[in-house]
């Protein structure tokens, strides 16, 4: 396995390749990525068969966009991105909304912060559902969600519908992909 600075550089390499058309350049980045993004993606999508075709669409996606792939934090942060927003849409479009949950408690009587992120991260349900199936407020749910990325060295990217929601005045449709 590749250490993370040269998969990085390997990434950025194909990518701009990519972006020149170079088709031998996306199988390379398939046979680098493919396994990354398929498991960042079937714990969004469980079903395996949707999941592979979710990855599928994802590669299209990057030999679409590669010439204008926003890779400033790095190639394959943007091809997980990638990954990471279709994999939600497509739970979105498929699973029924989310209505009331039993919350992972911490010693402080609250939901814990990985419930929160299961649920908006990896669950794609927008913040504000997850705020009120766990009984707490919307600001609390994206605090808690940032504190949780942060935990994992990933940090809300602008967009991201979380970045600035510490206070409860929080867009009502504000979700966390």
């Amino acid at each position: 396995m590749a250490q993370q600075g040269s998969l990085e550089a390997d990434a950025a390499l194909l990518v701009a390749r990519i972006a020149r058309h170079d088709e031998a350049a996306l199988a390379e980045l398939y046979d680098l990525l493919a396994a990354r993004v398929l498991g960042l993606v079937r714990r969004i999508v469980r079903d395996l068969d949707e999941a592979e075709q979710v990855c599928g669409d994802v590669f299209v996606e990057v030999w679409r966009t590669a010439d204008r792939a926003g890779t400033s934090r790095g190639a394959v942060a943007w091809v997980l991105g990638l990954a990471h927003r279709r994999a939600v849409a497509h739970a979105r479009h498929t699973r029924h909304p989310l209505t009331s949950v039993q919350a992972h408690e911490e010693p402080d009587g609250h939901p814990g912060h990985d419930r929160v992120l299961e649920l908006a991260y990896y669950g794609g349900h927008p913040v504000r559902d997850v705020a009120q199936a766990l009984g707490i407020p919307v600001a609390e749910a994206c605090a808690r969600l940032r504190t949780a990325l942060g935990a994992l060295g990933a940090p809300a990217a602008p967009g991201s519908g979380i970045a600035g929601l510490a206070g409860p005045a929080g867009p009502a449709g504000a979700t966390a992909s």
